[in-house]
């Protein structure tokens, strides 16, 4: 019985024709690890996203902690998921390759929250 080593994946210069949004909820492949299955909130402009630019602007999310501190969480319930909260002071980025599947997206509410932490967060005048 022959077993296959699972491809590793080439996070550089990947292009997709996934059709990424900002504001989108996605799962990830945390560090081209298939067992690190995460959840992220694209941060990054549509104006890159529709260049279809090879990697993403990300926020993590995380399950809901009891921590409350508003500048750097945001709080959200992600459709089948539960209760996350947006880490807006990891910001990080992601190879287009490593975004598995759209998961849900941010109402406009959370937006305008979102937009005005990171605003804050960065010292950009909104």
């Amino acid at each position: 019985m022959e077993t296959s080593e699972p491809s590793k994946k080439n996070y550089s210069f990947f292009t997709s024709d996934k059709e990424i949004k900002q504001y989108e909820i996605w799962k990830v492949e945390w560090r081209n690890n298939p067992n690190n299955i995460q959840l992220v909130v694209i941060v990054q402009t549509n104006y890159l996203n529709n260049i279809k630019h090879f990697s993403y602007i990300v926020c993590p999310l995380v399950v809901k902690d009891l921590h409350r501190f508003w500048i750097l969480r945001l709080w959200l319930n992600v459709k089948g998921f539960g209760s996350y909260e947006i880490l807006i002071d990891q910001i990080t980025s992601v190879s287009g390759e490593a975004l598995l599947e759209r998961i849900d997206e941010l109402n406009d509410d959370q937006r305008i929250q979102l937009r005005r932490n990171l605003g804050i967060v960065l010292g950009f005048t909104l």
